[in-house]
């Protein structure tokens, strides 16, 4: 008896390459990652000889105390600043030599580069909208000529002095809570970058303070971007503002300018500029931010 063989099925089955690879997840916040870092520097600190239950327990108080911008004192020591100062900073105007988007161009609001370096001047900081020598942290521009261009940038530094020296490879809990409101005024129409923020944080020793070379604050983090909808153009001026809550470590890109005895710490918080390119074809525009900061030491 003839056995018959069976075909072959040349058909193969292969994965998508897509399936391959491990789905990644997004990274997290900084908020996240800081009260990750606090509440488990906190825990495991003040529960040496307790259960894994009460481990757990402190671990998830202090993560919802962050989240909801409460510093038990039993575990926070509020700082208070040392120096609070508005530095202002003017820009070099140079021509505009880089590609323009088409739906972006008008000739009677043709944009310029603005690059800021120094800090010509520093004052207390205004607790209104300040003067014009003397502006409250933010920023102006204008359109001069048919070219939009900055006037200045101005911005908020702090000092506090911490309660013991760190290192550079020793970090404890540092907390930033902030709660910024930034008003834009301008003769058209609003722009999301306007309601950025920017926080530069420098550890350091009392006898080597933060110059004001190459001090101006002017980009922003991606996740620190304004993302939601600003009022619509109208036939008038524009204004809006906008409320910013901020929760951060002092440890969150953080400049150490020293490996030893850092008992400072200096907080700059801006709104970054428009650098000539993001005046939104208004004659003129003017931001202004006024903010509660809040330093907390974990004990």
């Amino acid at each position: 008896m003839k056995t018959l063989m069976p075909t072959k099925d040349r058909r193969q089955i292969r994965l998508r390459p897509g399936v391959r690879v491990a789905e990644q997840r997004p990274e997290p916040s900084y908020t996240t990652r800081f009260c990750a870092f606090a509440a488990g520097w906190i825990t495991l600190k003040a529960t040496a000889n307790a259960s894994k239950m009460e481990e757990s327990a402190l671990y998830s108080k202090i993560w919802a105390d962050l989240r909801a911008g409460v510093f038990d004192p039993t575990y926070w020591q509020e700082l208070s600043p040392i120096s609070d100062v508005t530095e202002y900073a003017t820009p070099r105007v140079n021509p505009y030599d880089r590609l323009l988007n088409t739906n972006y161009e008008d000739p009677a609001h043709k944009p310029s580069v603005c690059t800021y370096k120094d800090i010509s001047k520093t004052y207390s900081t205004p607790t209104d909208d300040g003067t014009s020598d003397h502006p409250a942290p933010g920023w102006a521009g204008t359109t001069i000529d048919t070219i939009w261009q900055d006037i200045y940038h101005a911005q908020r530094k702090l000092v506090y002095a911490l309660p013991r020296n760190m290192t550079a490879t020793e970090f404890q809990p540092i907390a930033i809570h902030m709660v910024m409101d930034i008003t834009a005024n301008a003769t058209r129409r609003g722009n999301r970058n306007w309601f950025a923020f920017a926080i530069e944080r420098y550890l350091h020793q009392a006898i080597a303070p933060i110059s004001g070379t190459k001090g101006a604050v002017t980009h922003w983090n991606p996740e620190d971007w304004y993302k939601f909808k600003l009022p619509a153009e109208g036939t008038g001026p524009w204004d809006a503002t906008v409320q910013r809550k901020i929760l951060d470590g002092a440890d969150s890109k953080l400049h150490v300018l020293s490996d030893k005895d850092m008992n400072r710490l200096t907080l700059r918080v801006a709104t970054p500029p428009s650098m000539g390119m993001y005046g939104s074809r208004n004659d003129d525009v003017r931001v202004i931010h006024h903010e509660t900061i809040k330093v907390y030491w974990a004990k």
